[in-house]
């Protein structure tokens, strides 16, 4: 019966796994044994951001990465290594409307995230927020409330920076708020991202306001390095260096001079400001005090930074513009010049390029939506396979329950018969020996009547024969002289015989429901009336139970013995156990061996007796 369960269930398994694979294939991933992984790739990142695009193409062609995850490590190595935000907006959205993405609602969320941060960076504010705004939904279904706070913090800055202030800040505070609670790192750099984006909207509007978010920002750094590590390489000094060069020209602003000198010095204590990148961030701080000469010379130690990075972007032209002003103010007015026309030019291709972002965009949308209508399609046809399925399971199931019942059925007919016909032959060959005992006595009474016939009486006469209930004292005369029985005993006499019958006989302990309470019903007596019956018939056994166990072991090792062919379970269904494990049991406890045991030793027995 195990077994047979074990079947059914397998087989539903692979019914259902074969209407599934007929219906929508989710994307799986595979591990790879390759250096060519995420975190070696990350670790070369840190120190060669050039190389470790180059790794990322190889993982890629080697099929270690899928396309969509390529692109997805590129977009974010252009926007946060090369700040190159053209390339790594078109590597985001390539990876968004990739559909191993798109049918899977978490990479989906990340790279909305991702693409909202692109193009809140790119200046393209409407369509940060059309991102954002999918995002979010995203993600209040999914409960993904760290990527729903980095939303609103894109989102938020976008509609300020539209005019849509008061929605905007709403946006950011409460995405600060929500972000305050959390202790892991994640969280805390979104935080620390949120105040320098709340810095840099209140800058212009409310300087004081600006300076106590970039303070809450510096406690926040320090708090991060006192209780949270490992921290990735050069994180806590870029944060800081971003966080110094804007109060520096918050104050400025200010003409609090000490202070911004101050934030200034704090500035150069980090390693960010002796590269190129640190060099173009304290420009803005260097054009607000009116350092013209500084502005150039810093300007050209910025220079490596844009040596690999797409100058058409709107940071590298207000440089540009501040160039410029340096060099009209120190009488350079052909540099001036120059500076500004390259200026134009920059703005110019920003708008070109912005125009074939746009028709990039709509393209986008326009595939996104028949992807969607694809996808609709196939989940669709996912439910018509799925609700299939589960017709078809049921079907099955009823069948099997259909014919694990009928089967059943036979075995209860079968040992009912099986009782039946052993009932029988007992019946019979109890009337057989019935038949002879009386053929016996009445032979008997034929030599005692042919020995006691008067003279006058020939041999083949035969005298009439007295009623034992009716003549009481010739019964005495010819009867043998033995002490009568009480009727309590003839009935205990006759109650131990039926007893005697059915074990021995009709074998009713192969039943396996057979026990006290069923062997009551078969001798139709009382509780009390079974007690002192078990206990002449059972002798020196301890109990009923032992005294079926012993006859059903018996039977047992005569069928081990007599039926090699037959099964350890179907020995123990015949010899009257409900389950195997308990007849392995009273096996080994009365033979010392398990049945498997005991056959091989019959085998060999057998086997030894034949070579002798």
């Amino acid at each position: 019966m195990r077994k047979t369960v074990i079947h059914i269930l397998f087989l539903t398994m692979l019914l259902l796994v074969s209407c599934q694979q007929q219906g929508f294939h989710a994307p799986s991933s595979s591990e790879n044994d390759s250096i060519l992984n995420l975190s070696y790739i990350n670790k070369v990142y840190n120190h060669d951001p050039s190389q470790a695009l180059l790794l990322v193409d190889s993982a890629e062609q080697q099929g270690i990465f899928p396309s969509w995850q390529a692109d997805s490590l590129r977009a974010k190595m252009c926007l946060d290594g090369y700040y190159d935000l053209n390339r790594s907006i078109e590597y985001a959205l390539r990876a968004l409307n990739n559909d191993s993405v798109y049918s899977n609602d978490q990479r989906h969320l990340n790279m909305l995230v991702l693409v909202s941060q692109i193009e809140v960076s790119l200046g393209r504010y409407s369509e940060c927020i059309q991102f954002s705004d999918d995002g979010y939904a995203l993600a209040e279904q999914l409960k993904d409330d760290y990527s729903a706070c980095r939303l609103m913090v894109n989102a938020g800055y976008s509609m300020y920076v539209l005019k849509e202030k008061a929605k905007g800040l709403d946006y950011l505070l409460r995405a600060q708020k929500e972000l305050s609670k959390a202790t892991q790192l994640q969280p805390l750099r979104t935080l620390s991202y949120c105040y320098g984006q709340l810095m840099n909207c209140l800058w212009l509007d409310n300087t004081d306001e600006a300076i106590r978010y970039g303070k809450m920002r510096e406690a926040l750094l320090d708090s991060i390095e006192q209780h949270i590590s490992p921290l990735p390489d050069g994180y806590l000094d870029t944060q800081r260096a971003l966080t110094f060069c804007k109060m520096a020209d918050f104050y400025a602003q200010k003409k609090d001079f000490k202070q911004a000198r101050n934030y200034e010095q704090k500035f150069m204590e980090t390693n960010l400001s002796s590269t190129a990148r640190g060099n173009q961030l304290i420009l803005d701080y260097y054009c607000t005090i009116g350092d013209f000469p500084r502005i150039q010379q810093t300007f050209h130690k910025s220079l490596p930074y844009w040596a690999h990075k797409d100058t058409f972007c709107t940071r590298y032209a207000s440089v540009l513009g501040m160039l410029t002003k340096a060099c009209q103010k120190q009488g350079m007015m052909q540099k001036a010049l120059d500076y500004r026309t390259r200026q134009v030019r920059i703005k110019d291709s920003l708008l070109v390029r912005e125009n074939e972002n746009e028709a990039i965009r709509l393209s986008a949308i326009y595939q996104t939506h028949d992807k969607e209508i694809a996808l609709e399609k196939k989940h669709a046809e996912a439910r018509h396979y799925l609700l299939l399925a589960c017709a078809a399971t049921a079907l099955f199931l009823l069948a099997c329950a259909f014919a694990v019942y009928y089967y059943r059925q036979q075995i209860r007919m079968f040992r009912k018969n099986r009782l039946l016909i052993s009932q029988m032959d007992a019946i019979s060959e109890y009337q057989k020996q019935m038949d002879e005992k009386g053929e016996d006595v009445r032979s008997m009474r034929k030599e005692t009547n042919a020995g006691h016939t008067t003279p006058g009486q020939t041999a083949a006469e035969e005298p009439p024969v007295s009623n034992p209930a009716t003549n009481n004292d010739t019964s005495a005369t010819d009867a043998p002289s033995q002490p009568p029985l009480s009727q309590s005993g003839q009935r205990r006499s006759q109650q131990v015989q039926m007893f005697r019958v059915l074990i021995d006989e009709e074998q009713a302990y192969l039943q396996p429901d057979f026990s006290r309470e069923k062997l009551q019903q078969m001798m139709n007596v009382s509780k009390n009336s079974l007690t002192p019956i078990l206990h002449e018939a059972l002798g020196d056994v301890a109990n009923l139970s032992d005294y079926i166990n012993s006859k059903r072991i018996t039977y047992a090792c005569q069928l081990l013995r007599q039926q090699p062919q037959m099964t350890i379970d179907s020995i123990a269904l015949d010899s009257g156990f409900s389950t195997t494990r308990n007849f392995r049991r009273c096996f080994k406890s009365q033979t010392g061996m398990s049945p498997a045991e005991y056959r091989e030793s019959m085998f060999a027995d057998k086997a030894q007796q034949e070579e002798d």
